[in-house]
């Protein structure tokens, strides 16, 4: 071991004793064998995670220049995804190296690796002399970029490019240089000096990527089909170039070439099964083609596969959902759409059995919002209501908890229903909260931009506030005929809210008038579903009455059969409720 450590010449530009390194892994044996060799490298200041909670937690609270980290971490997720959330929460500097180990020597876990990038890639066993010419290399190369990120990270692009062509110039070719600087002149739109640069590191020092920038630019000029040629003559010299591939398939879908756009994504979603957005983009192609095996098989991958760390996985399943909900809809035979349903339900179980615990409830929250929405589209709104009453039910008392991306799915079908009080929680929630992802973004744009749906719904706030208001002032009075027709007036233009609903059989009480005819449309309304709690207090005092008023044996009837079904309701959601109570504290 010396005497590989006097073979190890150190670059004079880093200070090796002041290097901070993270070595992530859950094989603590390995984790000591490798601090012992960072040693020997003269890196002393070293922490070990065995999990990817512990790396989270030292990455809050320390400045690492190095990052080591093992590819298959355990059964939750792999290295690639714990590294893609400590750069996306801004754990890391710009400048850390992040050197990614496997035993693995799989296509899958190298192309799966290459796609986040990484400053290295070590294969076991490791060895003194291939640890110290990774480790060297990459904490140079690091500290050499340190200064573009800086420039980067302050919005400056224009400094960042002169930074690059500055180091160019000083240090000679380096491919991740290069593909920095043409990135940045694109990003900035300086099509000219690309095409320029481009031209000249064709002829002195060609790489894949200097290759698909020639197809961007391209592209940018009109040339689409020169841009596809030249990916599809890439892919055949270089055939696990997924960066190729993710763009062919995006010329060739703007190009037309439908099919051969998907057959292209489901090549390179082959090579990286757990890479989301390529089994999201064959999901897009497949519904857009009525393609449905292509479109479950992309469902079923990105279920196996889900990014668990973080809030992530909920998203991409919600866009995946807005995906075959697309397709959904446009099968014409109801057979085939029951069958769809029933394919949906498979995916969530294989995503639910990956899910740690603490993530399983929003999946089941989101499952039964998903299921929601279809049955309001076919006009089956009391059962949609029992869905999402049943899959809200528990976060009634903690609606901020829910992910922006599920909040922002329920709002619509809330909204048709009239279910005033849990969208004012909702919006409030969102209120707090400064930036959403994509698939968030979009749903509420929509939302903002159905000025008929939000206005509806705003008007119908302030009717329930005036049948209330006549509702309470009545019963001091005795008169109730006027809160009873603004409630039956809501009604008619919100058949299942619940509030108008309680409201109109708190009159229908009060006025005597408890015939069956009368009250059995808002008590079926109302029952069999969960309710936030002030409106589950207000309708158990209701039912109390009502089932006073109709606990004569002799009285058979739609009332008393809906009241009894409430009852056995609510006495399993009671041992459903404790169970749910008891495992948590288990």
């Amino acid at each position: 071991m010396l005497k590989k450590k006097n073979h190890f010449n150190p670059s004079p530009f880093i200070e090796w004793t002041k290097l901070k390194a993270l070595i992530v892994d859950d094989h603590p044996s390995a984790s000591t064998l490798l601090k012992s060799l960072l040693g020997n490298l003269g890196i002393h200041l070293i922490d070990i995670a065995d999990s990817y909670e512990d790396a989270i937690r030292y990455c809050k609270s320390n400045h690492y220049q190095l990052l080591l980290i093992d590819f298959h971490l355990d059964h939750d997720l792999n290295g690639c995804e714990l590294a893609t959330l400590l750069r996306k929460k801004k754990l890391l500097a710009p400048d850390c190296g992040i050197i990614m180990i496997s035993g693995d020597h799989s296509t899958e876990v190298i192309l799966t690796t290459m796609t986040i990038e990484p400053d290295g890639f070590i294969t076991k066993p490791i060895t003194m002399a291939g640890l110290a010419k990774k480790v060297s290399k990459v904490c140079v190369d690091c500290a050499q970029r340190k200064s573009i990120y800086q420039a980067m990270a302050c919005q400056d692009i224009p400094q960042a490019i002169l930074l690059c062509k500055q180091l160019l110039r000083e240090k000679g070719h380096n491919h991740k240089i290069e593909a920095l600087l043409l990135d940045l002149l694109i990003e900035q739109g300086d099509w000219e000096q690309a095409k320029r640069f481009t031209q000249l590191l064709h002829s002195q020092n060609p790489t894949h990527k200097i290759t698909i920038t020639e197809a961007q630019i391209e592209h940018h000029d009109g040339n689409i089909a020169q841009a596809i040629a030249i990916l599809e003559q890439l892919i055949v010299s270089a055939p696990l170039c997924l960066e190729a591939y993710d763009r062919l398939s995006n010329y060739q879908e703007e190009n037309k070439q439908y099919y051969d756009a998907l057959e292209t994504a489901e090549r390179a979603l082959k090579f990286t099964p757990s890479v989301s957005h390529r089994a999201l983009q064959v999901a897009q192609l497949a519904a857009d083609l009525d393609k449905t095996d292509h479109l479950i098989e992309a469902g079923k991958t990105l279920a196996t596969h889900l990014p668990i760390i973080d809030v992530s996985w909920i998203i991409c399943f919600a866009e995946f959902t807005a995906i075959f909900e697309q397709h959904f809809f446009a099968q014409t035979s109801s057979k085939k759409q029951r069958q769809l349903l029933q394919q949906l339900k498979a995916i969530h179980q294989r995503a639910y059995s990956r899910l740690l615990p603490k993530q399983q409830p929003f999946l089941t929250t989101f499952g039964h919002i998903t299921l929601a929405r279809f049955s309001l589209a076919q006009q089956q709104s009391l059962k949609a209501k029992r869905r999402l009453m049943v899959g809200l039910s528990t976060y009634f008392y903690t609606i901020a908890k829910l992910p922006s991306v599920i909040l922002a799915e329920v709002l619509p079908p809330l909204i048709v229903l009239g279910e005033t009080q849990i969208i004012a929680e909702i919006y409030n929630a969102l209120k707090l909260r400064d930036r959403f992802d994509g698939h968030s973004q979009n749903r509420i744009n929509a939302l903002r931009e159905n000025t008929l749906l939000v206005n509806g719904v705003q008007a119908l706030v302030n009717e329930l506030a005036q049948a209330n208001e006549a509702l309470n002032s009545d019963m001091l009075t005795g008169h109730t005929q006027d809160a009873l027709q603004r409630y039956d007036d809501i009604l008619i233009r919100y058949p299942y809210c619940s509030e108008a609903h309680l409201g109109r059989l708190q009159c229908l009480y009060q006025l005597n008038r408890l015939d069956e005819h009368n009250i059995k449309q808002s008590i079926q309304a109302v029952s069999i579903m969960p309710l936030p709690e002030k409106l589950e207090l207000w309708r158990a005092s209701l039912f109390e009455l009502l089932a006073t008023r109709y606990a004569h044996p002799q009285q058979k009837n739609t009332v008393t059969s809906q009241l009894q079904r409430h009852q056995k309701y609510q006495l399993i959601a009671s041992k459903q409720t404790e169970n749910v109570d008891e495992h948590t504290a288990t």
